[in-house]
């Protein structure tokens, strides 16, 4: 499901246009980004967005064999809710 896919069917539902059904879910969106930035985003029944932190760790370039620093990463996680899995698991 895309953002035109979640727009149109919020136009659906609300009867509502399609520019402001858009403009709806890039706020939603952006709102969720923004949170998850800041921290953890949980969101009742659907799930929990949070950020997972690597510290920079040594490897190696898998082309040279020679030994380099991985730098420090940040990664988005989602751990759906029970009520989600259940939902989708029919």
């Amino acid at each position: 499901m895309t953002r035109s896919d979640i727009a149109a069917a919020l136009a659906a539902t609300r009867k509502i246009g399609m520019a402001e059904a858009r403009a709806m879910v890039d706020d939603v969106l952006d709102a969720v980004a923004a949170g998850v930035a800041r921290g953890d985003v949980a969101l009742a029944g659907f799930g929990k967005f949070s950020v997972s932190r690597r510290a920079a760790r040594p490897d190696r370039n898998p082309r040279t064999g020679e030994p380099m620093v991985v730098g420090p990463s940040a990664r988005v996680t989602f751990r759906a809710a029970k009520a989600l899995k259940d939902r989708v698991a029919g």
